[in-house]
């Protein structure tokens, strides 16, 4: 529980964390718990009614997705270990205890022990979390020894970020072609889900979470297409909601209405998770897909197309603006159905889409 207003105002000032014994007992492996940040000294709020203190807790922890907490909770466990390894008090910590655990795990990729820039700076934002809940503000991270180390570690092993490879309309089309959807039996229910689901993903441009978060009732048809509700998304945390349409399509296989259609149908889905898990014996299961589960299917529908590349869970969202650009799509319309709110993310889509529009090499008569 993450608890940053503590329920028992004015006991002890001691700052330690408060972490269970099983968690204390293997730190690193202990895993899918949640942060406990709970300061043992006063509310870091004067006069917070203690009767108010679970209801600021709770408030608190709605204000970061669950899977950051369990993430944070796991980067203290870690930082925890080493400084028990190293004979370093982890909280507080010192500067240059926190300056030298970012050093000791800064490396090239692929250097044993050495993490990713992403990763570090994650850790460097949990650890701020950790000190602050404990009462330590301004937090060491914020130090200058910290500081000039981090800024230090950006400038020397920051790499671009592996991209994936975007699944575009024709490797869409050969992923379904590879399905057996027309033969003399009926189709498979994994076949006609996974179809289904990648047409949903790619004209819907839908990241990973937001298509597993999907109700049956979240995509109303009528006379157009699906009325695809959104609910909550990366970038809408408040979760104001947005409408996405899917139009009809102008191929059977590929129309992401109809394959929605033969999916619900065949499945007998009437409310509750629009994508689920099936065993392999054929069997529906109550429980929605997992965002990991997403990014296996599209991998292996992939590798039985024959299609080559790194497939991955975001490959039908950055398709779907690299198609849409190399199709002349105007940008704004492009960026409403992705609900990209920047245009800076857009460029490298843009890029892949009309990288042989007006390319001047080939004016050079080569």
């Amino acid at each position: 529980m993450v608890m940053l207003f503590p329920p028992t105002p004015g006991s002890t000032a001691d700052t330690e964390l408060a972490v269970d014994p099983v968690a204390a007992s293997d730190p690193v492996a202990a895993g899918g718990g949640e942060l406990v940040l709970a300061a043992a000294g006063p509310p870091p709020a004067a006069g917070v009614p203690a009767r108010l203190a679970d209801t600021l807790d709770e408030l608190v922890r709605a204000g970061k997705a669950a899977s950051t907490w369990r993430a944070y909770d796991a980067d203290w466990r870690h930082f925890r270990a080493w400084c028990d390894r190293e004979g370093l008090a982890a909280l507080p910590a010192a500067p240059t205890t926190i300056a030298a655990y970012l050093a000791d795990h800064a490396g090239p990729r692929g250097t044993p022990g050495a993490l990713a820039v992403s990763t570090l700076g994650r850790r460097l934002a949990a650890l701020s979390v950790a000190h602050l809940a404990a009462g330590v503000d301004p937090p060491p991270t914020r130090a200058p020894e910290v500081t000039s180390v981090w800024n230090g570690i950006r400038r020397t092993y920051t790499v671009a970020p592996a991209q994936v490879t975007p699944t575009r309309t024709r490797d869409i089309r050969a992923m379904i072609d590879a399905m057996d959807l027309t033969g003399p039996a009926a189709p498979r229910l994994a076949d006609l889900r996974d179809r289904a689901l990648l047409l949903i993903a790619y004209s819907g441009a839908l990241r990973r979470s937001e298509l597993v978060a999907l109700d049956v009732d979240d995509l109303p048809e009528d006379d157009h297409g699906l009325r695809l509700h959104i609910r909550r998304s990366k970038t809408d945390q408040d979760g104001a909601g947005a409408l996405v349409g899917l139009p009809y399509g102008s191929r059977l296989p590929t129309c992401p209405v109809r394959a929605w259609r033969a999916w619900t149908a065949a499945a007998g889905l009437t409310d509750g998770p629009a994508f689920r898990g099936i065993d392999r014996h054929g069997h529906l299961a109550a429980k929605r897909l997992s965002d990991r589960a997403v990014a296996d299917i599209l991998a292996r529908r992939a590798a039985a197309a024959g299609l080559t590349g790194r497939f991955a869970g975001h490959s039908t969202r950055r398709g779907f603006a690299t198609e849409a650009y190399a199709h002349g799509v105007p940008e704004p319309a492009v960026m409403r159905q992705g609900r990209w709110k920047s245009r800076t993310t857009m460029d490298r889509y843009r890029e892949d889409g009309t990288v042989w529009d007006d390319n001047a090499a080939a004016r050079l008569g080569l």
